[in-house]
């Protein structure tokens, strides 16, 4: 949407009161007693093998599509070939204790005019989203800080706003795009910093900077994105998170989203989450008296600003498309909240392990795993691997006796022959 610079200064900083409503919210968010009705439980990825023991990923959600990350081992259970494992079988670990795999986030952040406008907590849209992706960093790097350092979650913050009358805007490209960090590392702080102290005054074109950041994301020759199928590099998990606070103001707006959607469909392994930063289509609604929820014609009507439309809708299709999570704020401390749901989906990963009863090479198995809270159990889809070794290694004792006896048999089978009869020819030779 455009609007015209004022040249306001923006100041950033949430009080320690504010913080630390944030942590609660986020807490009670995380705990699974927010669930309602059924959870859904997934197998993420192939599980990988190890000689004879196989390791699967999971992630649980709620009836809303919203991460479980506080559950407990007593809470899952396996079965292999439809029999269940042994629960003293299973190696289990939380999202903070599983194996890390690498992570790139592209944070996509709608630096149009309307983000001068204060929202309605009263920060500006600006400090209020600078602010929430600054926590969204910190926490990242948090719950990363004892992993490997090629394996530490990348982060590349991509402000998008179409150029117009007197206003750069901010360009989307592969040198934008490209612009990778370490969670918490310096170069993020600072650029966060920089965006703090701009004056947005471009219009939103919503689908562009996405479309870029799939194709980027997709490219099959970039093995940090997609490493090759024979390779035994891990699996990276890659994910795209859009904020904006407007709707796609360029012309041709069904046919524009009609291409993204094929688009986020077929970048299945890229994951899509959209949080919509302003008043809902039902708030807007009842603020301008409509007596029902806005539409997009009510811009042009003006019966709605356009400056404080949000195309709800749309941003809930792309997540959806996309195999995220869709979420929607006016309030500056709520899109910080918003954000860690995001964090706790993209990291938010159980990882069980065991060892495959009676292995045979080339032998083919079917896992699936059931997660049962309060009495109320659900099952993960049926996700099938092969064993590519012969059986499992034998435990070091097993392997000394096993050995021990060989060198025992030979001993009597071989040289105590050859010894009697080296002493018969000796004693002939003698005789």
């Amino acid at each position: 949407m455009v609007k015209n610079s004022s040249g306001l200064s923006i100041t950033i900083g949430f009080s320690i009161r504010r913080l630390s409503i944030v942590f609660a919210l986020i807490t009670g968010f995380a705990s699974p007693c927010m669930a309602e009705g059924n959870q859904k439980v997934e197998i993420t990825g192939s599980p990988t093998i190890q000689d004879d023991r196989v390791t699967l990923k999971v992630k649980v959600k709620d009836a809303s599509d919203r991460p479980m990350v506080g559950l407990k081992s007593k809470d899952f259970s396996v079965a292999v070939d439809n029999k269940p494992l042994d629960s003293k079988s299973i190696v289990w670990k939380s999202p903070e204790e599983a194996t890390p795999s690498p992570v790139w986030i592209i944070v996509l952040i709608d630096l149009s005019g309307s983000m001068r406008a204060k929202d309605a907590s009263g920060t500006t849209k600006l400090e209020g989203a600078i602010n929430a992706i600054r926590q969204f960093n910190k926490s990242i790097a948090d719950r990363s800080r004892s992993f490997p350092d090629d394996l530490k979650p990348r982060i590349a913050i991509v402000p998008f706003g179409e150029p117009g009358k007197d206003c750069t805007g901010f360009v989307v490209d592969e040198d934008t795009l490209d612009n990778f960090s370490p969670a918490g590392d310096f170069k993020l702080t600072n650029q966060l910093d920089f965006l703090a102290n701009t004056t947005p005054c471009a219009s939103t074109n919503l689908y562009a900077p996405l479309t870029y950041a799939l194709n980027f994301l997709g490219n099959t020759d970039d093995v940090r994105f997609n490493p090759p199928l024979d390779s035994n590099l891990p699996k990276p998990k890659l994910s795209i998170i859009l904020l904006s606070d407007g709707y796609h103001t360029m012309p041709k707006e069904a046919e524009d989203f009609g291409e993204l959607q094929s688009l986020l469909k077929s970048n299945s392994k890229i994951t899509v989450h959209t949080l919509g930063y302003g008043l809902t289509l039902k708030e807007l609604g009842k603020k301008y008296k409509l007596n029902r929820s806005a539409k997009r014609n009510d811009i042009n009507n003006k019966k709605v600003s356009a400056e404080e439309f949000v195309d709800e809708n749309r941003l809930a299709e792309i997540a959806k498309s996309g195999g995220g999570i869709s979420e929607f704020s006016a309030d500056a401390i709520k899109v910080t909240e918003k954000l860690q749901v995001f964090l706790n989906a993209i990291l938010g990963e159980y990882e069980i392990s065991y060892a495959q009863p009676s292995s045979e090479r080339g032998s083919k198995h079917n896992v699936k795993v059931f997660v049962t809270i309060d009495k109320n159990k659900s099952e993960s889809n049926l996700e099938p691997y092969t064993i590519t070794v012969f059986g499992r290694s034998l435990p070091l004792t097993t392997r000394i006796i096993i050995i021990g006896s060989i060198i025992l048999l030979i001993g009597i089978g071989g040289i105590l022959p050859f010894s009697i009869w080296a002493k018969r020819l000796k004693e002939e030779a003698i005789g």
